[in-house]
């Protein structure tokens, strides 16, 4: 996911801001209301969706299976399968804690 889409609380409420000033102000391009009310969206639906944390839940779940696999260059296939089958249990237990 690109986070440079990524609004923080003001940054938030200064795109509002700019939403409504580009709603009533005729002279305002058309096209600022249309990308701010797109970012807007956007980070509304991150926000109630909480697709980000279910993002950052699968690198971090990816990166512990890198870490495993590069700790132990010579595992075998049962302990690899032993591991990723673990990380993956755990991914789904947080999961569903979000």
């Amino acid at each position: 996911m690109d986070e440079s889409w990524s609004l923080g609380t003001a940054e938030m409420l200064q795109q509002i801001g700019t939403l409504t000033w580009a709603m009533n102000d005729d002279k305002a391009p058309k096209m600022v209301e249309n990308l701010t009310a797109m970012r807007i969206g956007y980070e509304l639906y991150q926000r109630l969706s909480g697709q980000r944390d279910v993002d950052a839940l699968r690198n971090q779940t990816i990166m512990a299976i890198a870490k495993f696999v590069k700790d132990h260059p010579k595992a075998s296939k049962e302990e690899l399968t032993k591991e990723i089958s673990k990380q993956i249990a755990l991914f789904a237990k947080r999961l569903e804690e979000i």
